[in-house]
């Protein structure tokens, strides 16, 4: 077992969910005027749910917070100074990288955390029948 290269399992099709990297550009007009480009491309990669242990306590209620961590091979991005944080659809819902960086088990691959961008996505029209990991 100790000869097991991960990468192999990772490469491997039967892993693979698919999801859709949403990437914003901001501009600054010369008057300080942000504006934000948005595109979007499909990518795949090994995904499932965090820990979920992430206790968010509020004056409207307390809730625990909705994570993914994703293995790829496509460049994922928590943002600059110009570059908003990459957002990723995932089962019909939207979540925000908060982490990524390069996986210590395999040359090429990055490992992200993302968080669920909305608190509440049914407010959003946006929702998953397959629960939280999706179809």
């Amino acid at each position: 077992m100790a000869l097991l290269n991960v990468c192999d399992v990772i490469d491997d099709p039967d892993f693979w969910s698919d999801a859709i990297l949403i990437q914003a550009i901001v501009t600054v007009s010369q008057v300080g005027i942000a504006q934000a480009s948005q595109s979007g491309a499909a990518f795949t990669g090994v995904i499932w749910p965090g820990n979920g242990l992430g206790l968010v306590q509020s004056g409207e209620g307390d809730w625990v917070e909705g994570d993914l961590m994703i293995v790829t091979r496509y460049p994922l991005d928590t943002g600059k100074r110009e570059i908003a944080a990459d957002g990723v659809i995932f089962g019909g819902l939207p979540y925000t990288i908060t982490n990524a960086q390069a996986w210590p088990f395999g040359d090429g691959f990055t490992q992200a955390v993302c968080k669920l961008a909305t608190i509440n996505p049914s407010l959003t029209g946006q929702q998953s029948s397959g629960g939280f990991l999706g179809s």
